[in-house]
C-alpha cells in the first residue's frame, strides 16, 4: 500500500512529517521507556549472561584440571603451579574480564563491582600462590559474595 492511500502528501510536507512522525517513533520506542533502561538488565538477565561466561571458562579450567588429576591422586606442587599459572589464571582473568562488561541491575552494581575487585585481588593471590588452590577457606569470602550475587558454581574459584 503506498505512502498517498494512507493520507500522506507527496512533496516536501508530506516527507518532513513522514521523517518527524518516524523521529519520534524511533526515540520514543527504541531503548524500552526511560526509568526502566537506566536501571540495567533484570536480575535474571544479568545472571544468565554471567552463568554462561563462567560455565565457559569452568568448563575449560575443569577439562586441564581432569587431565592433571587423571591418575586419582592430588598434583605435586609443580604439577599445580603448571595448572594454576597455565590454565586456572588466565581462565579466572579472561572470565573476570568478560564479566566486567556485562551491566548488572542497579540494585546490585556495588556488590558486583566489589565481587570483581576481590576476584581479581584472588587471582592476584592465587600467582602468586597456587598452593592456596585446593584450600576452599582461601575462596570462601569471593565465592560467598558470587552466591550473594545469585551466580552459579562456575564462578567460584579453587576447589569446592
Amino acid at each position: 500500500m503506498g505512502l498517498h492511500k494512507l493520507g500522506w502528501r507527496r512533496g516536501r510536507a508530506g516527507l518532513g512529517l513522514l521523517v518527524v512522525a518516524l523521529t519520534a517513533l524511533a526515540v520514543t520506542g527504541c531503548g524500552g521507556g526511560g526509568k526502566k533502561a537506566s536501571k540495567g538488565p533484570s536480575k535474571a538477565e544479568f545472571t544468565k549472561q554471567a552463568n554462561a561466561i563462567c560455565k565457559r571458562h569452568h568448563e575449560n579450567t575443569a577439562a586441564a584440571a581432569n587431565k592433571v588429576l587423571a591418575g586419582g591422586g592430588l598434583p605435586n606442587p609443580r604439577q599445580l603451579g603448571k595448572l594454576a599459572l597455565g590454565t586456572i589464571v588466565p581462565q579466572y582473568s579472561a572470565q573476570i574480564k568478560e564479566l566486567t562488561r556485562i551491566k548488572p541491575p542497579a540494585a546490585t552494581a556495588g556488590a558486583y563491582r566489589k565481587w570483581l575487585a576481590d576476584s581479581r585481588a584472588t587471582r592476584g593471590k592465587v600467582a602468586k600462590n597456587p598452593s592456596l588452590i585446593p584450600n576452599p577457606a582461601s575462596f570462601k569470602s569471593v565465592n560467598g559474595e558470587a552466591d550473594k550475587l545469585g551466580l552459579s558454581r562456575d564462578c567460584h574459584i579453587g576447589i569446592g
